[in-house]
C-alpha cells in the first residue's frame, strides 16, 4: 500500500467518526511509514452539488471547478480509501452524500476510472444502540461504490453514541478493533 484517502462526512474534528478513521490511519502507518495519507474533512471541501448536467456522459470527467476535480485525481491512483460519516436523519450526513453524488461521471463509459484494485472500509456511526438498525443504509453505500468498481472490504460501526462527541474513546474494543484493522490492511 503507497497512497490512502481517507475522507470524513462530519464536521467534529474530533467526534466519533473523526477518531476511529484516525485509529485506522494510524495502524496503517504503525505497519508502513511509507505510506501517503490524505485526510480530508468534508465540510472544508468546496464539494458543489451534482447539476445533473449530463456533461460527463459525453465527456471526460465533470465540467465543475471545484475541490471535487482534487479528490478524482486521487480516486486514480490511491491504493485504499476510507469513507467516514455519521448517520443523520437516517442516512449518511449532507457532506458525505455530497461526495457520493458526485461520482456520478464515474458511472458513464466515457468516464474517468479510479484505481482497478480500489479497496475501501466504511466508518459509520450513530446514536441508536441497535447494532443493526442501519445496515440497510450501508449496503446502499456499498452499492453506489461498487458502480464505481471500489470493494467495500470491511466496515466499522460505533453506535450508541448520543451524548458527547467523544463517547468511541471510552470504547477501548472498538478502538482496538480500528487500530488492527489499519494493520491489517498492510497486508492486502
Amino acid at each position: 500500500m503507497k497512497e490512502v484517502l481517507a475522507l470524513i462526512g462530519s464536521a467534529r474534528k474530533e467526534g466519533n467518526t473523526a477518531v476511529l478513521v484516525d485509529k485506522i490511519l494510524e495502524g496503517i502507518k504503525e505497519k508502513n511509514k511509507k505510506v501517503k495519507t490524505y485526510k480530508y474533512f468534508l465540510h472544508e471541501l468546496k464539494i458543489n452539488p451534482c447539476q445533473s448536467c449530463y456533461f460527463c456522459v459525453d465527456n471526460t470527467g465533470c465540467c465543475q471547478e471545484d475541490d471535487m476535480q482534487k479528490i478524482y485525481q486521487l480516486l486514480k491512483r490511491i491504493d485504499f480509501f476510507i469513507i467516514g460519516s455519521p448517520i443523520y436523519m437516517n442516512y449518511v450526513s449532507a457532506q458525505t452524500k455530497l461526495f457520493i453524488d458526485r461520482l456520478f461521471p464515474y458511472i458513464h463509459p466515457k468516464a474517468p476510472k479510479v484505481n482497478k484494485n480500489l479497496k475501501a472500509v466504511l466508518v459509520i456511526t450513530y446514536g441508536w444502540e441497535k447494532e443493526n438498525i442501519y445496515d440497510e443504509v450501508i449496503k446502499d453505500i456499498k452499492r453506489v461504490l461498487k458502480w464505481h468498481k471500489i470493494n467495500v472490504i470491511k466496515t466499522i460501526k460505533g453506535f450508541g453514541y448520543q451524548y458527547k462527541k467523544t463517547e468511541v474513546l471510552e470504547d477501548e474494543k472498538l478502538l482496538k478493533k480500528a487500530y488492527s484493522l489499519g494493520l491489517m490492511l498492510n497486508r492486502l
